[in-house]
């Protein structure tokens, strides 16, 4: 029968595992270099704390953008500033969410790595131009359709963006659209 300090050994390890898996490192050495924490932009936040983070984060941020749609007839009838700033605001939080896993510099870091570097253009690009065409006065018609597409591609790559976080998630996604169009 396993002892206490054996159970407590192993649960470590495995919190250890998790905790890299996610992106935090843990040391037991308190030594930590004043500029990484500069660095990092926020304290150094417990495993339960940096869920709590994310989870509201990301909670908050699809509820505010699921919120915009409220505004969506404005959009059509050619007010869009209100429905584009709420549903960016609610998509910056959420993008902002995955900071409390792994920090703020880590997540730029793998924003910009070279399987998600593009889809991360994309979509910071569509945040960008959503917000500069909804302040742009032209015909609402032509704005209405250049909005539409920029949201699509923006959710979109909003997607794509995530499924690079999960392994083999954007080949099997490829592989089902390949199947389904073959068909078609």
């Amino acid at each position: 029968m396993p002892d206490l300090s054996s159970i407590k050994e192993k649960a470590a390890r495995g919190m250890n595992r998790a905790a890299n898996a996610v992106g935090i490192e843990r040391t037991n050495t308190q030594d930590s270099n004043t500029m990484d924490e500069i660095a990092e932009f926020c304290p150094k936040l417990t495993y339960q704390q940096r869920m709590i983070g994310f989870g509201s984060c990301f909670v908050l941020g699809y509820l505010i953008t699921f919120t915009s749609f409220n505004y969506f007839e404005d959009l059509i009838l050619g007010n869009p500033v209100p429905f584009v700033l709420v549903y960016t605001l609610g998509n910056i939080i959420s993008l902002f969410s995955a900071m409390f896993l792994c920090g703020p510099k880590r997540q730029f870091k793998n924003m910009f790595d070279d399987k998600r570097k593009t889809t991360t253009i994309v979509y910071l690009s569509t945040l960008l131009l959503s917000i500069i065409v909804a302040f742009i006065p032209f015909e609402s018609s032509i704005k209405l359709s250049i909005l539409l597409l920029l949201l699509f591609v923006q959710f979109f790559s909003s997607i794509w963006y995530s499924l690079s976080y999960i392994p083999f998630a954007r080949k099997a996604v490829k592989k089902c659209f390949r199947d389904n169009t073959e068909n078609v």
